[in-house]
């Protein structure tokens, strides 16, 4: 599976899990604001910090024989 792909399922999984919860509580007013920050914050942060590994120098050399 491709890292973008993991990313996509990782953050799907979480705010999914985090609006059921706000939901699950009846969350209202601040609560609402503050569900939406933990549904929405910390995939943004992945999406935008998880970054793919660099190639190492046998990658490199492997891709440039074929």
């Amino acid at each position: 599976m491709r890292l973008h792909s993991i990313k996509m399922l990782v953050c799907s999984v979480w705010a999914l899990a985090a609006l059921a919860m706000a939901v699950a509580v009846d969350a209202s007013g601040a609560g609402v604001a503050a569900a939406a920050a933990l549904a929405f914050l910390p995939p943004l942060a992945v999406m935008l910090l998880w970054n793919e590994p660099p190639q190492t120098m046998s990658e490199i050399i492997n891709k440039a024989r074929r």
